[in-house]
């Protein structure tokens, strides 16, 4: 482990491996949210912000920001990852059951960190960056690729609600993608694809059921554990997910760009 995270961050980007699209979407969130809960960073702040639920010890959410940054840019299965990280939480006595206090309230509550949890960040940030890297792709491919596919695993873990927009062909400006671009949940592995419109002739020829209409959209309540009020949800996806990573990560660049073309003050200016 590299004594300083910055620079590690640097050897990442500027190895000998090109970084992808994935990955240029992790590093891009480049502010530190130190956190009592997963609430406080809510839907597209997360494309600026890192994040682990209950750390709010900068140093060490910057140890787990540059591991996870490795493990996307190297593809260094789990195995490697929490053998990597596992001591430096327990270092710092971050490992089992942890006391952590919520600053707004004084409320104390117990979290756990152990290899569940470790698999739980790291897949959630793979998913999550590979997805926004793909949206950033198709739309620079819409012009030959202009649809979204939704495709699942299929399989038995897949949520039923989820199997139920397999097949759903949009064009990628639909607003549908708004709240149900993947994933939508935590743990949630569905795709949605860049297909061109002989690629859906391809998948009905081949016995696969393609729906070219948006499904209905249902709102469901559900009670924001942070601030104790109400909210809604569209049906299906989890509280907090109901919004389009690729989209966040290209509006958190367009902010970024706005920024770099502002003029520079001179000394003395405030």
């Amino acid at each position: 482990m590299a004594a300083n995270a910055a620079d590690t961050l640097a050897r990442i980007v500027l190895g000998t491996g090109t970084p992808g699209a994935a990955f240029a979407a992790f590093v891009a969130r480049e502010l530190l949210k130190p956190t009592f809960s997963w609430w406080d960073v809510w839907q597209s702040e997360h494309a600026a912000a890192f994040m682990v639920a209950g750390i709010a010890e900068q140093d060490l959410l910057d140890v787990v920001r540059v591991l996870v940054a490795d493990a996307i840019a190297s593809g260094r299965s789990f195995g490697d990852f929490a053998a990597a990280l596992r001591p430096q939480l327990v270092k710092k006595g971050w490992w089992g059951d942890v006391a952590i206090t919520d600053p707004l309230t004084g409320e104390q509550r117990i979290t756990r960190f152990d290899d569940a949890r470790l698999r739980l960040i790291l897949d959630t940030n793979l998913r999550v960056s590979y997805a926004a890297g793909e949206w950033q792709a198709a739309q620079r491919a819409k012009k030959r690729r202009p649809y979204l596919l939704y495709r699942t695993m299929r399989d038995e873990r897949v949520r039923i609600s989820h199997a139920a927009w397999d097949g759903v062909a949009l064009p990628v400006d639909d607003p549908w993608w708004h709240t149900h671009y993947p994933p939508n949940g935590w743990r949630c592995r569905c795709r949605a694809i860049s297909v061109s419109e002989r690629d859906l002739e391809r998948y009905r020829s081949d016995g696969f059921k393609i729906v070219t209409e948006a499904p209905p959209v249902e709102m469901v309540r559900y009670l924001d554990r942070r601030t104790g009020q109400e909210a809604e949800v569209p049906a299906g996806i989890d509280p907090g997910w109901a919004y389009n990573v690729g989209e966040a990560r290209m509006a958190e660049l367009g902010k970024l760009a706005r920024r770099a073309d502002l003029p520079k003050k001179k000394d003395g200016e405030p």
